[in-house]
């Protein structure tokens, strides 16, 4: 009988989701979104996580992440709290704003890796919401190609070394959003939330062309 996946551990990768109470509408304007940033960044650095890429969306969040200490639930925890805390004073309400724990897939430190960033980048894109990733403010994705400063907290290296075999890896980054989702990972998202399960999923089991790469 196969070993059960290990939920996190030091250097691990992880493909981290969470949604809105009742699927409702998670933040409200931008200052919302700029402290959700600002929780990531201060639970990041706590709690030994790396942040690769992020989106943000109208009712739901993508983190990257990379569990240095094996700290990932710890960090998510505190996440979760001090946005919670912030956005509820600032709106006089008190309860939960988060429909429950986040769920994470992990993802294997390869191609699969950076399937996992361009589906998180391209969400807005999906969703009909911008024609190109980089224009949507609220997620990593112009940081990547070099259209807006980069956040100290973001680490773009690990990503952009695997597009750096020929020319400009920022150029090859763009070029490979462009192709958009391949078809593997998007069967990968949409099996997982047909079994509305995430946590025990792992993306790297099967193997995964990264054309872009060559």
């Amino acid at each position: 009988m196969p070993r059960p996946l290990r939920a996190d551990f030091a250097g691990a990768f992880h493909h981290v989701m969470n949604r809105g109470t009742d699927r409702s509408q998670l933040f409200g304007n931008d200052q919302e979104r700029a402290t959700f940033l600002a929780s990531a960044a201060e639970a990041a650095e706590r709690y030994g996580l790396e942040v690769h890429a992020y989106c943000l969306m109208g009712n739901h969040y993508h983190l990257l992440l990379r569990s240095l200490d094996g700290r990932l639930a710890d960090g998510m925890r505190h996440l979760s709290s001090c946005f919670t805390q912030t956005v509820n004073y600032r709106r006089g309400r008190d309860g939960p704003l988060f429909r429950g724990r986040f769920a994470s897939v992990r993802v294997s430190p390869d191609a699969h890796f950076v399937q996992a960033s361009r589906y998180i980048h391209l969400n807005p894109v999906s969703a009909g919401l911008v024609r190109r990733a980089e224009q949507w403010r609220w997620s990593s994705a112009a940081a990547y190609i070099g259209h807006a400063a980069q956040p100290r907290w973001l680490t773009t290296g690990f990503t952009l070394d695997l597009f750096d075999n020929a020319g400009s890896a920022r150029e090859r980054y763009r070029e490979f959003l462009d192709e958009g989702v391949d078809i593997n990972t998007r069967q990968f998202y949409i099996d997982a939330r047909m079994a509305g399960e995430l946590r025990s999923g792992e993306l790297g089991s099967d193997p995964i062309v990264r054309s872009s790469k060559g």
